[in-house]
């Protein structure tokens, strides 16, 4: 009777403290770039999108899952070698999406993505939160990209160039 009783009380105060002894776990966190940040609209002109997910917990982190829609004006061209392993990853035109990684205890992960501009001005991307087995969900991580025009002449420019070109060439037929 003795030993059942410390046991109740050693299960009471195993239950009363392991709480604060434990310590809740850290969401995932994750950041997004653009490098680089501006580029030209159209042509061969690509940025490397990058994502990248940080586990910060002091144990491992399963089921990471995280969605990425792609705005208006942005383009994917080819995916980059990503170092998340163990995972389900799924790819369209219209975005992409990551499921099932485990990441270890303080590891990161990322995905870079060679893309593209179709429109002039900001474009901002923005990912889903990032979620995971036992952990609260993180994020979600956004990143600007600054789609220029492709320089034109000006009107003036273009008739100089024709002057230019018309007295050179007179120049070599007379010469």
């Amino acid at each position: 009777m003795l030993a059942l009783r410390r046991f109740v009380l050693l299960a009471i105060f195993v239950v009363a403290c392991a709480p604060p002894l434990l310590g809740q776990a850290l969401p995932l966190t994750m950041s997004k770039s653009f490098s680089p940040s501006t580029v030209p609209v159209g042509g061969n002109s690509t940025t490397t999108m990058t994502v990248t997910i940080t586990n910060p917990n002091p144990s491992t982190v399963t089921g990471i899952a995280f969605s990425d829609t792609y705005p208006a004006g942005l383009a994917p061209d080819v995916v980059g070698a990503s170092t998340c392993a163990a995972g389900n990853a799924t790819f369209t035109s219209s975005g992409w999406s990551l499921n099932n990684v485990t990441l270890g205890a303080g590891a990161s992960c990322s995905v870079p993505m060679f893309m593209h501009a179709t429109v002039v001005g900001p474009i901002v991307n923005t990912t889903s939160q990032v979620t995971g087995t036992g952990v609260p969900a993180g994020g979600p991580a956004a990143a600007t990209l600054n789609a220029t025009g492709i320089p034109t002449l000006a009107g003036w420019m273009l008739i100089i160039l024709a002057m230019t070109i018309s007295i050179v060439a007179v120049i070599r037929i007379r010469g």
